[in-house]
């Protein structure tokens, strides 16, 4: 079985707009002032009304937050006998963070807020989600497995690792910080399962799998190197989990046509379309722009008001955990809320209209959201139980 490089229908690959001088300082101010206009780290809607409760339900392939923090009790205890260690900035590290540079500048430009250990860790973890992102096949996909999970196998000398590669430096990190090896096989699990062409999704399940599996494996792999020294509790575990979700919902959302045009992926799921009565031939022909029969119809508005609704939870449940976070850390889960907020506000405003051309998600505006985020001082929210069954049937 064949896999290509890059999800078909999966959000389009992160492309750095170079400008310089005049321009670039101009286009900063501008997405910096649209930015701050927009959104602060909780909505209108929500003052005072404390940390919104999340669906009592997700699909059982999700996590529980205890397996998920009994992982990283083991990860410690194994790993960081002696306490924890540096994780100085080797030629592999440096290798990581250029790669993040060139492939995700957004997504880097975070790591600008965090410390020393915690920037070198980052990195180290985007080159090892890249090697899981370049398998090609099953065998190739089942060889960069292979390699993890030699890494977490605690017989192993750190002398016969290539401490020149990523996996030399992803042992170096576990020196230092509880990253655990679950979200990663779920990362590969929704590489090895990524939809064809079509309509990606049969149920709403699916697409939160699909969400969880893309994005928020990605929160939970990064949350030990952003906690530091904090004890992580469920709520927290939670959050990291639903900032991927958030994100990528959006994004989905943000760029239905876009990502049909692009890879023949259609990410809705086919039980909200026939709830909607919306047929799979009229919704190619708008997606295509042959047709905009769909442009301010009744049934698309309802159809994307309905998984619209999805993001609102998550997005709280990520807002609330991330003020438990310290320093750097907190700042940039504040500044992916505003981004995520910033969004879903664009997509409300143009009619829910993402059939035609996409509005770039990641773009100069970050700027504007972290910004934000440093400035962003008022009380922390009050802590609240989520209320979500984190995998619920599952493990």
């Amino acid at each position: 079985q064949a896999l290509a490089p890059t999800a078909p229908g999966a959000a389009p690959p992160l492309t750095h707009v170079h400008m310089e001088g005049p321009a670039a300082a101009a286009a900063a101010e501008l997405e910096f002032e649209d930015a701050l206009e927009f959104e602060d780290a909780r909505s209108d809607d929500e003052e005072g009304s404390g940390c919104a409760q999340l669906p009592t339900h997700l699909p059982s392939g999700m996590p529980s937050s205890a397996s998920l923090l009994a992982e990283m009790e083991v990860v410690r205890a194994t790993f960081q006998r002696g306490g924890a260690l540096p994780v100085p900035l080797t030629e592999a590290v440096a290798k990581c963070r250029d790669k993040m540079s060139s492939e995700a500048p957004p997504f880097f430009a975070f790591t600008r807020v965090l410390g020393e250990d915690q920037r070198h860790a980052v990195w180290i973890l985007f080159g090892v989600c890249q090697e899981f992102a370049s398998a090609t096949t099953m065998g190739e996909l089942d060889d960069v497995r292979r390699r993890l999970r030699r890494i977490f196998n605690p017989d192993l000398n750190s002398s016969e690792t290539d401490l020149i590669d990523v996996w030399g430096a992803l042992n170096t990190a576990l020196g230092r910080y509880t990253v655990i090896r679950r979200p990663f096989e779920d990362y590969a699990d929704g590489i090895a399962s990524r939809p064809g062409k079509g309509i990606a999704f049969e149920t709403v399940d699916d697409m939160l799998t699909f969400a969880y599996r893309n994005a928020g494996v990605v929160g939970l792999i990064s949350l030990p190197v952003l906690a530091e020294e904090v004890a992580l509790d469920p709520q927290v575990v939670e959050a990291s989990i639903a900032l991927g979700i958030a994100l990528e919902l959006t994004d989905m959302l943000n760029c239905v046509g876009h990502h049909f045009r692009l890879n023949g992926v259609c990410k809705l799921p086919r039980e909200c379309l026939v709830r909607h009565n919306i047929e799979f031939p009229e919704l190619e022909s708008n997606l295509l722009q042959h047709s905009t029969t769909l442009v301010e119809d009744p049934r698309w508005l309802a159809l994307m008001r309905e998984l619209l609704a999805l993001v609102g939870p998550f997005i709280r449940a990520a807002a609330c955990g991330g003020e438990k976070l310290p320093g750097g850390g907190r700042v940039a889960v504040r500044a992916a809320v505003r981004m995520c907020r910033r969004m879903l506000s664009r997509i409300e405003a143009r009619g829910y209209n993402s059939l035609g051309p996409h509005e770039e998600m990641f773009s100069w505006r970050i700027i504007g959201d972290m910004a934000g985020a440093v400035l962003y001082s008022e009380a922390e929210p009050p802590e609240a139980e989520s209320g979500v069954v984190w995998g619920q049937g599952g493990m």
